[in-house]
C-alpha cells in the first residue's frame, strides 16, 4: 500500500491552503538571515494582567477546542463541523488555530476582569469584553500598538 503512493516531484513541500490541520505559517515569508532586531515598546496597550505563578500552561493552546471560541469560529468558517474540532494538540501544525488558542485556557485569571475566571479580556480602547485573540487582532488592527501582558511575580514554564 505505501509504495503505491505518489510523491511528489518538488523539493519544498506544497502547501494545501484548505488544510486546518497544516499552514504556511505567515512569518517564514519573508524571512531573511538577518532579523531586524529589537524595537522600544511605547504607548503599548495592556491586553492581559495575570497574578502570581502564571505558567506556560496557561498560555499554551492545549486540550479540545471550545465551540465558543475564536479557533472554533477560523475552524467553522473553514467548514469544518463542531464533532471534528478535535484538539489543539492535534491541529498544532495550523498557525492560525494555535494563535486563537494562545491564552485560551478556561482558568486562566485576568485582573482586568476583576478577577474573572476564562480566556476573555478588556478591549482597549473600547472597554468591550472579548475573546483575547480577538481583542489582540481588533487592536493592533485599529490603532497598530504594541500590545503587553504583566504578571505580578511569579512566571514560569511547566509541563503536564
Amino acid at each position: 500500500m505505501w509504495n503505491q503512493l505518489q510523491v511528489p516531484a518538488e523539493k519544498l513541500y506544497s502547501w494545501d491552503p484548505n488544510s486546518t490541520y497544516i499552514h504556511e505559517p505567515p512569518y517564514f515569508k519573508d524571512m531573511t538571515m538577518d532579523p531586524p532586531g529589537p524595537h522600544g515598546v511605547k504607548d503599548a496597550y495592556c491586553l492581559l494582567n495575570f497574578g502570581d505563578s502564571i505558567t506556560t500552561d496557561h498560555i499554551s493552546p492545549a486540550g479540545n477546542i471550545n465551540k465558543d471560541s475564536p479557533a472554533a469560529q477560523y475552524l467553522m468558517q473553514r467548514g469544518v463541523e463542531k464533532k471534528d474540532f478535535n484538539s489543539y494538540g492535534s491541529r498544532r501544525g495550523n498557525d492560525e488555530v494555535m494563535s486563537r488558542g494562545t491564552f485560551a485556557n478556561i482558568r486562566i485569571v485576568n485582573k482586568l476582569l476583576n478577577g474573572e475566571v476564562g480566556p476573555k479580556t478588556v478591549h482597549i480602547p473600547t472597554g468591550e469584553k472579548l475573546y483575547v485573540f480577538d481583542a489582540a487582532e481588533v487592536s493592533h488592527a485599529l490603532t497598530k500598538r504594541d500590545m503587553l501582558f504583566i504578571t505580578d511575580f511569579v512566571f514560569s514554564k511547566c509541563h503536564t
